[in-house]
């Protein structure tokens, strides 16, 4: 930093003195002090809907033909977020919306010394992407794909954007493939999907599940039948249908081999005497259990764990719908002759 020379107030010439443990400038004649702060200033970090980051190419030094996110300095009687909004708007032509406060870091400049950049989140609400005042050009980059930025806090500012969207995205990747595949009605699920870590648990612990499962259907009125069919028998088919959902969630298993396991399933149990809503019911039970050992996993703190047994359950509940509906279809069959 170029240091003054003469008093901004009474023209007198400028002196040094320690002060508050550093070397100052002090006018010697009417005693002002003078403090060297760094410089505030606002930068923006603007992301579309296909995770691209708005960055602009500067017309001027310094850094000039190098990319960075809008960004300028703060001016006397604006705030630091009107600051922001403003060199958005008179850089790359948008209209915005402050979201959140993303990042405050030091930069040393080499023309004006040192800065402190406030960084933001803003939403574009308006305009269209246009190089202008400081930058010749606006354009879009994917955020994991990004130039070399002029400003190294602006690097740190939008890693911190992405670790902040890092689980809203996964949940948002994980939802599109979910309701895509449950559209198409696919049986399982060839990608990969944030519940398959608590559904390879599941398959980890199906001999606690299904013993669980035995207890409750051996004493709850809803499958009195059950109560006369030897343990052992029950225990070994729950096994197997806690090895089909998950062969079923790999995609191992077709449509035609599952339809064929469930209506076989209908047509034993009615051999059996088993009444068609007590069949439908001990399904319904050990998927009960099946969610309820994933719900014991902990406290859901964060949004992405709470998602996780959202599409796990709703994945159990497609796959022991369809299983039951084949089951009642079994029975059905029996009856007609089929």
């Amino acid at each position: 930093m170029k240091e003054k020379v003469f008093c901004t107030h009474c023209g007198k010439e400028l002196g040094r003195d320690f002060l508050d443990g550093k070397h100052r400038q002090v006018c010697v004649s009417c005693g002002t002090v003078y403090y060297e702060n760094p410089l505030p200033v606002a930068s923006v970090v603007l992301a579309n809907h296909r995770r691209e980051i708005l960055l602009v190419r500067r017309a001027k030094e310094p850094f000039k033909d190098m990319w960075c996110c809008p960004i300028g300095f703060a001016e006397t009687g604006e705030s630091i977020e009107d600051a922001a909004l403003r060199e958005l708007r008179e850089e790359a032509g948008i209209e915005g919306r402050i979201v959140q406060l993303l990042d405050v870091g030091s930069h040393v400049n080499p023309l004006y010394g040192e800065l402190l950049i406030v960084t933001f989140e803003v939403e574009k609400t308006g305009g269209v992407e246009v190089g202008g005042d400081d930058a010749s050009e606006a354009r879009y980059f994917p955020v994991m794909n990004l130039p070399k930025l002029a400003f190294d806090s602006q690097e740190k500012a939008i890693a911190k954007f992405v670790e902040l969207k890092r689980d809203l995205w996964s949940i948002h990747d994980s939802f599109e493939t979910f309701v895509e595949s449950t559209v198409k009605d696919r049986i399982g699920y060839p990608v990969t999907l944030l519940s398959d870590e608590l559904a390879a648990a599941v398959q980890e612990n199906s001999e606690k599940i299904v013993g669980l499962w035995l207890d409750d259907i051996t004493t709850n009125p809803s499958t009195r039948s059950y109560r006369r069919l030897a343990r052992e028998d029950l225990r070994a088919r729950a096994m197997v249908i806690m090895g089909q959902f998950g062969a079923w969630l790999r995609k191992e298993k077709s449509e035609a081999e599952f339809t064929s396991f469930y209506l076989g399933l209908g047509k034993e149990r009615q051999e059996g005497r088993v009444p068609l809503e007590e069949a439908i019911s001990s399904l319904s039970l050990l998927k009960k259990h099946v969610w309820m050992f994933t719900y014991s996993f902990g406290v859901w703190e964060k949004a992405v764990d709470i998602y996780r047994m959202f599409e796990l359950g709703e994945r159990l509940v497609y796959f022991f719908d369809r299983a039951a509906y084949q089951t009642a279809v079994g029975y059905g069959r029996k009856e007609t002759g089929d």
